[in-house]
């Protein structure tokens, strides 16, 4: 698979530019069958899965002075991710890629608001379908180094839409017992089933409110984004011990979680 879960378009002007004419798109199941099949995939592995979170009050307490965040992750993980937003709450960018657009249809499934764009196709109308969607109160869910790479590399895309929309980022790290990897650009993690598994919550990043020569948020959350994923993976027994069966994303997405 290529792309999936996308970064929002960036460039030098991404705020400005952001700023022009904004339309949803009408695309709804693209690839109906193989969304069913993906969605249904998802569904089976991940609650076969003996899941536990950690660090879901750092969400929690972001959520007591915001109406939403924005969620990020590696794009390696976006399978098992992608389970945590099957409820009412989030909204993604997938790639306009035909992987992207099956993964794009699997995530309707779930009930999940989707967008399509890249940084190559369609990017800007996208962002903009993301803000839109995130300022009617979804929280919207980013691949920082999708959808091409480098892996584990944040892209400005997340920092830019935070910053507009003046809520953090949420870093989260996964882990998982007995897993295998595709041979794709980001050594895509697909879980065994049945297999312990461990989410991490990281402490939120704040985009400041302007671009700062002197700040740099997307490097920022890399570091947040690595920190969270060596917690998972170098404390992954005392973790899953300790944690919670209980997503704190709540049952109707990451806005109701700090009601």
């Amino acid at each position: 698979m290529n792309s999936h879960l996308t970064q929002p378009y960036s460039s030098p002007d991404a705020d400005e530019m952001l700023n022009s004419g904004i339309r949803r798109s009408q695309d709804d199941h693209p690839y109906p069958l193989s969304g069913r099949i993906i969605a249904g995939f998802i569904d089976a592995t991940m609650q076969s899965l003996n899941l536990r979170w950690s660090g879901g009050q750092n969400a929690i307490s972001a959520l007591a002075s915001h109406s939403n965040l924005v969620v990020t992750f590696w794009h390696e993980w976006v399978l098992p991710l992608s389970y945590t937003l099957k409820s009412n709450g989030f909204c993604a960018l997938t790639s306009r890629h035909h992987d992207g657009a099956r993964l794009g249809s699997a995530l309707r499934y779930l009930g999940v608001e989707v967008c399509h764009g890249s940084s190559s196709r369609g990017g800007l109308r996208g962002f903009q379908e993301l803000e839109t969607l995130a300022r009617s109160g979804l929280s919207p869910v980013i691949s920082v180094d999708g959808p091409k790479g480098p892996p584990r590399v944040a892209k400005e895309g997340a920092a830019a839409l935070a910053r507009r929309l003046q809520i953090p980022m949420i870093p989260i790290g996964f882990a998982v017992e007995k897993h295998t990897r595709l041979n794709t650009w980001d050594r895509m993690i697909i879980p065994y089933p049945g297999s312990r598994a461990v989410i991490v919550v990281g402490q939120p990043v704040y985009p400041g409110t302007h671009r700062r020569e002197d700040s740099n948020p997307s490097t920022e959350l890399g570091v947040a984004l690595d920190k969270a994923t060596s917690s998972a993976e170098e404390n992954f027994d005392a973790l899953w011990k300790k944690g919670t069966g209980t997503s704190p994303l709540g049952s109707s997405g990451l806005t109701s979680a700090g009601r």
